[in-house]
């Protein structure tokens, strides 16, 4: 993501900004889980640097997770569900959650993720240390140079909270 691409997003709401992110990579390959609620691998495109995101995200925390899953409607796993992103479009997905309206305080929607997983990894990534596998390289290298956004959806989380 560039500076000049997240000035024109950064006005979205988390729907429409995950229909753009739909509208840039394409939905979801597959369904992220059978019926069985077991994740099905061939829904990654880490090999692209792109993650995937549970676009219902914002009505329940860890969806890509059995023990959460299966707590919710199947179809919130269905392929038109899967928004795929890189690192910085992925906290700002988590960033628009955390923004909503209708976000519940209890569960702190979208921070956890953030703060548990996302920004630590992407601090890693401009601290320059290498990760050992190959799709957490590709994940990187698709924001190498993306410094900036990066600081800019920092101070909007900071302003935030």
């Amino acid at each position: 993501m560039t500076i000049a691409e997240y000035e024109s997003i950064k006005g979205m709401e988390y729907l429409e900004y995950c229909d753009y992110l739909q509208h840039k990579y394409g939905i979801g390959l597959c369904d992220y889980m059978y019926p069985s609620f077991v994740r099905d691998p061939n829904c990654s495109r880490t090999a692209d640097g792109l993650f995937a995101h549970h676009k219902m995200e914002y009505k329940a925390i860890r969806l890509s997770e059995h023990k959460y899953a299966v707590k919710h409607p199947f179809e919130w796993q269905l392929k038109e569900n899967i928004v795929y992103c890189n690192y910085l479009e992925h906290m700002l997905l988590h960033i628009l959650i955390s923004e909503r309206d209708d976000a519940c305080e209890l569960e702190f929607r979208g921070l956890g993720g953030l703060c548990s997983y996302i920004i630590p990894e992407i601090n890693d990534v401009y601290c320059g240390w290498t990760p050992n596998e190959t799709w957490k390289i590709k994940c990187a290298a698709a924001i190498q140079d993306c410094q900036e956004v990066y600081f800019r959806l920092l101070q909007r989380l900071w302003n935030k909270y």
